[in-house]
């Protein structure tokens, strides 16, 4: 009694008593994917100066955290590596009266990007502002070895926003003396 041929390799038949075929490798942009899964885009942390308060007619200084590149680990499969970089672009701020975008993270001084209330929160639910964030990030990747279908691609941009961020604006009454 002699062995099929499937037999001798431990292989199991498939339907109509073949083996099954190989599973195909992933494509590059499979790993890329998977890369991009692996690897969370950082949130942006809102901050604002006056920190938790601000005053209509009074400049507010505008910063993010997390406005850094950030790149994947690489993937690899068969002969092919992959890895992702994301770039920051830009911030969009949502300030609950108006947007806008400032093209960097920001800063405490507010030389980069700020924003000046014309109305005060008290109309505002709870009295408050609620204000976002958004980092535009363009995404790209870069594969090597002797399997990748192209040697890197640029995916374009992708946001990602920051949670609601309560501020409180508030008038400073004068009195002139007349």
């Amino acid at each position: 009694m002699g062995l099929t041929d499937n037999e001798a390799v431990d292989a199991v038949n498939g339907p109509g008593g073949n083996a099954p075929p190989a599973q195909a490798p992933p494509t590059t942009l499979q790993l890329v994917d998977e890369a991009l899964t692996t690897k969370g885009f950082p949130v942006p942390v809102v901050h604002t100066a006056p920190n938790g308060k601000t005053y209509v007619r009074v400049r507010t200084a505008l910063w993010v955290d997390n406005f850094d590149v950030v790149q994947t680990e690489p993937v690899s499969a068969g002969d092919q590596t992959v890895q992702a970089t994301a770039k920051p672009v830009s911030v969009r701020w949502n300030m609950g009266e108006d947007e806008f975008t400032c093209k960097s993270a920001g800063s405490k001084d507010g030389k980069s990007c700020n924003y000046t209330y014309k109305q005060s929160s008290a109309r505002q639910p709870g009295g408050k502002y609620q204000i976002t964030a958004t980092i535009t990030w363009n995404i790209t990747w870069t594969c090597e070895g002797d399997d990748c279908d192209n040697a890197g691609g640029d995916l374009g941009e992708r946001p990602i926003s920051s949670g609601p961020t309560p501020l409180v604006v508030s008038e400073i009454q004068t009195n002139t003396g007349q």
